[in-house]
């Protein structure tokens, strides 16, 4: 199933980040040979879901508490953007050397693990929470942006 034959911005984000656990998979159990695949998902469509989470949803997801206490929704998206930029960081520093580098491998498998955390997070209390608090005016905003999943990478 592509990611344009789902119904919502939700549903596309979850099959992005479904996706993305697939390429994690491959990395943990083929290692340097899944790297291709796995590196060109992860510099584009995954890093591009991220973005639209950070810059388009969590904002929306704010301005729908507008007028009540978002003190616990802060937190989670905030939360999620520091781990988000820590897998980045992290990413950029080891974690691509390590395919390449059997010493390393212990520094991808922390990560990979990370990662699914991160995933699971995101999929289990944001998502879920934005489908219930997002009006359709704020979905059919973030659907132009999660239309650009289907061509990243």
């Amino acid at each position: 199933m592509t990611l344009s034959s789902f119904p919502s911005p939700i549903a596309r984000l979850l099959a992005a980040h479904a996706e993305t656990r697939r390429h994690l998979d491959a990395l943990a159990d083929a290692g340097a040979d899944a790297w291709p695949g796995a590196a060109a998902w992860f510099e584009g469509p995954a890093r591009t879901a991220y973005e639209i989470l950070e810059t388009r949803l969590f904002p929306a997801l704010i301005e729908s508490m507008a007028g009540s206490d978002a003190v616990c929704l802060k937190g989670l998206a905030g939360g999620l953007a520091r781990d988000r930029a820590d897998l980045e960081r992290r990413w950029r520093q080891a974690v691509r050397s390590a395919a390449a580098d059997p010493a390393a491998r212990e520094a991808l498998a922390v990560w990979i693990e990370d990662y699914r955390g991160w995933l699971a997070c995101a999929d289990e209390e944001l998502l879920p929470m934005a489908a219930r608090l997002l009006d359709d005016a704020a979905l059919d905003a973030l659907a132009p942006d999660c239309a650009r999943l289907e061509t990243s990478g």
